[in-house]
């Protein structure tokens, strides 16, 4: 739960900037709407319309000229030229996008410079960019999946009469507890095997070889040098989900005393 928290921890700061973006955008553009009802108030277009007929008769009157006399300018230079033919050309783009745009143009700008400073700021202090702080801190290893392991005991044998005499009780268990459970492997279905086998053998699953010979290894201590063959039919129904098998021999039926303990209990 903690790593989801912060995985996603982030993005919901991102997430909930934006948020307060939208907002502050909603109430500009509120606030934008009363000034234009405002400013077209204070106008009263009917007077105005009214003092701008009176003004030009009056000047009609007078015989004066309602354009003004412009005083032609000076050599601007080159780049004076091309600043004047720039502001020619973007003042009535600007002009018309300023009209059609629900918020000043500076409030959008001013609100994306503020975005990509506060995503800066969150992306470094949650750890998307990641700064420096932690890297005297030993990096924690990753946790190792255990290879899970079938204990099946086949320690049954058949008489010169034909009888069944049966695995020795508590076998499986006894290696699984003291020989497969280890850092890299643990034990997973414990029961006897469809038939006996002379000699501890380790079984695998296509793929899975590197993993039996490792299991090989970490046995050879308890069971002494295991061989390792691919999986038969007969070991796969009973080892379930496991990928790795190991079958217990009449050579190991003495393992921890197993039957002796089961026999004084």
């Amino acid at each position: 739960m903690v790593d989801l928290l912060e995985r996603i921890g982030p993005y919901l700061g991102i997430a909930a900037f934006l948020g307060l973006a939208i907002l502050a955008f909603l109430i500009f553009q509120q606030a934008r709407e009363v000034r234009r009802l405002r400013e077209w108030a204070g106008r009263a277009p009917e007077r105005a319309a009214d003092a701008d007929e009176a003004t030009q008769a009056a000047a009609e009157a007078r015989g004066e000229s309602r354009e003004l006399e412009r005083i032609p300018p000076g050599d601007p230079g080159p780049l004076g030229g091309w600043w004047q033919r720039v502001r020619a050309t973007s003042s009535p783009r600007a002009a018309a996008l300023n009209r059609r745009l629900p918020v000043d143009p500076r409030y959008l700008l001013a609100g994306l410079a503020a975005v990509i400073v506060a995503a800066a700021v969150l992306t470094s202090g949650f750890g998307l960019i990641g700064g420096d702080g932690d890297a005297d801190e030993p990096a924690k290893p990753a946790k190792q999946k255990k290879v899970e392991v079938a204990v099946l005991n086949g320690t049954q044998t058949v008489a010169d009469d034909g009888t069944v005499i049966g695995a020795v009780s508590g076998l499986a268990a006894e290696v699984a507890d003291r020989a497969v459970k280890s850092d890299g492997f643990k034990p997973g279905k414990e029961a006897d095997a469809a038939s006996g086998l002379q000699e501890t053998t380790i079984f695998f699953e296509p793929g899975h070889e590197p993993e039996a010979n490792a299991l090989a290894r970490e046995v050879a201590g308890k069971l002494g040098e295991t061989p390792v063959t691919p999986m038969i039919e007969e070991v796969r129904e009973r080892a379930g989900k496991a990928r790795l098998a190991i079958v217990i021999g009449l050579d190991d039926e003495e393992f921890g005393n197993a039957g002796a303990s089961s026999a004084e209990g």
